[in-house]
């Protein structure tokens, strides 16, 4: 899985999208993109959806958040 980079977007757009994205997910989905820092405002709303997520380093000073439904 390829993350989508979202660093260069203005807020709130990365939020929207991953959101829109999230309703579109099904059981088994996985789904992942580059943010320039935790996105701590969206937690409690991923997790509001039944979303599982995890973070690792980009390597290039980013975060990915990776979202799975299960």
């Amino acid at each position: 899985m390829t993350p989508q980079d979202l660093r260069h977007l203005a807020p709130p757009e990365p939020m929207e999208i991953i959101l829109d994205a999230a309703e579109q997910m099904r059981p088994g989905d996985s789904l992942a993109w580059v943010l320039p820092h935790h996105p701590t405002p969206l937690l409690p709303m991923l997790e509001k959806a039944g979303l599982l997520y995890r973070f690792e380093l980009s390597g290039d000073g980013g975060v990915v958040l990776i979202l799975s439904r299960l």
